[in-house]
């Protein structure tokens, strides 16, 4: 049985008459016919009392037809979810991200996303940059949000944003009493940092800008979140050097700082594995080119 033959089958049952079933099969009456016994044959019993002048439906086919119908629309329903599946529709998106994009800009895209694409489910992952690159490279995720862009040959990175880095320190710091700092500020200061261990890109930038104004980076404390990080801040243990983003998180006695200068930034980045990208990656880039104007880093 196939169920080529149960739609031959039903369209019989509608019309009882094998020429306008034929027509509307656009087929011929003749192999129509022979497809019909061939179903009686596989089911062992007659679907339908033929006559010269008319066509009924025996008990067996008027048992058989509600079940056919059922059976072929739920078959019809497995190729819309297929199809739609194909078009992104549905299906679920893997998505790895640093920390600190899940105060603004993780909940922002979700949303948005949802809202446009309700039937696509998600797999979130916190990672580092440099565990988005290896998991895209794996193809255990496919979008990232990192701040770190990887080997050009295996993954394609778009740039969301910079985003201004801020001073989080003790309420009753010192710094705290201006309206800003400079990074140079941070002498002598102890630092709360990221794990250099978990993420080297983001260490070597932070580095690299605070050696330029003749810092140290050496944190004191590194931890694997920004919650973690900030509630050492707020403890007095240290400062911190943060993106924006994070500081909707305001536990008590922490406060935020503005840093002026004008390299005091850190790259936001879309990663996805090199190649045409998967209709819901594709639908991914649409919502971050609405919400970010994003554009190729440089």
């Amino acid at each position: 049985m196939n169920l080529r033959r149960l739609r031959y089958f039903t369209t019989v049952a509608e019309e009882l008459h094998f020429g306008r079933a034929a027509d509307r099969l656009l087929m011929s009456q003749p192999p129509l016919s022979q497809q019909i016994r061939l179903l009686e044959h596989e089911l062992d019993t007659s679907l339908f009392d033929r006559s010269t002048r008319r066509v009924t439906l025996t008990d067996a086919g008027k048992f058989l037809y509600p079940e056919a119908v059922r059976l072929l629309a739920a078959a019809d329903g497995v190729g819309r979810l297929m199809e739609q599946r194909r078009g992104g529709q549905t299906g679920t998106l893997r998505v790895g991200f640093v920390d600190s994009a899940a105060y603004e800009v993780m909940p922002r895209v979700l949303a948005e996303y949802r809202r446009r694409r309700p039937g696509v489910d998600f797999e979130l992952h916190t990672l580092s940059s440099d565990e988005q690159a290896q998991a895209l490279r794996a193809g255990r995720i496919d979008l990232g949000i990192s701040r770190a862009a990887a080997d050009s040959t295996h993954v394609e990175a778009t740039l969301v944003m910079h985003e201004r880095l801020l001073l989080a320190a003790g309420a009753s710091h010192r710094l705290t009493e201006s309206s800003s700092a400079c990074l140079r500020d941070l002498a002598g200061e102890p630092i709360i940092g990221f794990d250099r261990s978990v993420s080297p890109s983001l260490h070597a930038v932070l580095a690299g800008m605070l050696a330029a104004e003749g810092v140290n980076y050496d944190p004191v404390i590194e931890a694997t979140e920004y919650t973690t990080v900030l509630g050492f801040v707020a403890a007095g243990e240290g400062v911190a050097i943060v993106p924006a983003g994070v500081q909707t998180f305001r536990p008590p006695g922490l406060q935020y700082v503005p840093l002026e200068d004008s390299v005091a930034s850190v790259p936001l980045l879309l990663l996805r594995g090199a190649g045409e990208p998967l209709p819901l990656v594709s639908h991914a880039l649409e919502v971050v080119a609405e919400l970010y104007d994003p554009q190729p880093p440089t």
